[in-house]
């Protein structure tokens, strides 16, 4: 026979267990979100300091350079008047007495140079926070792709690595067979993923190279070095060239950047239209592009004339 009393105080017991586990559920969530504010507050507290430092030194070095313009142009302006009151005094000379002294005179008129105005310049200042407290985590950990390059596009001068992961340029040219997908012009080879929806993000090294370019492309891009028509891009990259960084799709928009990127993590949204780069230095944001896609588009890479390679990487998450 079931004892009911015996029943219910199981039922209760088990109840009251859950009960307890989902309160210290919430405890734990409590403590962790107050945990985090105060790591949030303290990281904003140490940015925000380091902007103000940053301003008040830049503000100092105008002042002093303010100064210092100042005092050049109120001792031009003392020279100048100084000539004028020569040229005055010289003016109720006699005519053989003013011949005599009027050379060295327009002498010191001559070599009298202006001052150059000083400009200012302000650096831009930013809040930047660290990738936990961004979006950009998020996109790492739910759309990272394992990006692999494909062969048969590559220029005859390039040398793909047997795991598919790194390119490099080789001076002579490599024999290969005759393929309709292969760059013939420009030192590129394209990914073998093709997106044609969905969100997509991947890593590339770029460590110190001079010259290079990362990106995506329209799979149609001419393979012959081909320019599409004013207004039209056909592929949306950053790239160093002759010590630039620049983006580069339907305009090209030179970037001023912080440091040199070692790396760049590229992210797709094929239905937004939205292609975005950030340095894998410290997970900033570099550049956006906003388009219309309606093409499989492809990771794109042009590598320069130099034997370091460029190497797709393997996609981590950050840790704090």
């Amino acid at each position: 026979m079931i004892d009911i009393t015996k029943l219910l105080h199981i039922t209760r017991s088990k109840k009251k267990r859950q009960e307890n586990r989902r309160l210290e559920k919430v405890q734990n969530q409590r403590r962790k979100l107050a945990s985090e504010f105060e790591q949030l507050n303290q990281c904003v507290e140490r940015e925000q300091e380091a902007v103000l430092s940053r301003l008040a030194e830049e503000e100092r070095d105008i002042q002093q350079k303010l100064s210092a313009n100042i005092a050049a142009f109120s001792e031009h302006v003392s020279t100048l008047k100084g000539l004028l009151k020569e040229v005055a005094e010289r003016c109720v000379m006699s005519e053989v007495r003013l011949l005599t002294d009027i050379q060295s005179l327009l002498h010191r008129c001559d070599s009298l140079k202006t001052p150059a105005v000083y400009s200012i310049q302000l650096r831009r200042e930013g809040c930047s926070l660290p990738p936990q407290y961004s979006a950009l985590q998020k996109i790492i950990q739910k759309f990272k792709e394992e990006v692999t390059l494909d062969p048969e596009t590559a220029h005859p001068n390039l040398l793909v690595s047997e795991d598919k992961k790194s390119v490099t340029f080789a001076r002579k040219k490599q024999r290969v067979p005759r393929n309709p997908k292969r760059f013939m012009v420009d030192p590129v080879v394209l990914g073998s993923e093709g997106f044609h929806y969905g969100r997509h993000y991947w890593e590339v090294q770029v460590g110190d190279k001079p010259e290079w370019a990362v990106g995506v492309c329209r799979d149609s891009l001419s393979r012959k070095g081909k320019r599409p028509r004013s207004g039209q891009s056909r592929r949306w990259t950053i790239q160093l060239q002759n010590g630039d960084y620049v983006a580069q799709g339907a305009v090209t928009v030179t970037l001023v950047l912080k440091e040199k990127p070692r790396g760049v993590g590229i992210y797709l949204d094929y239905e937004l239209g939205n292609i975005s780069f950030y340095s894998l230095n410290d997970r900033s944001h570099i550049h956006s592009f906003t388009d219309k896609f309606s093409e499989v588009l492809k990771p794109y890479f042009y590598i320069r004339r130099d034997s370091k390679p460029l190497t797709v990487c393997a996609v981590r998450d950050y840790e704090a």
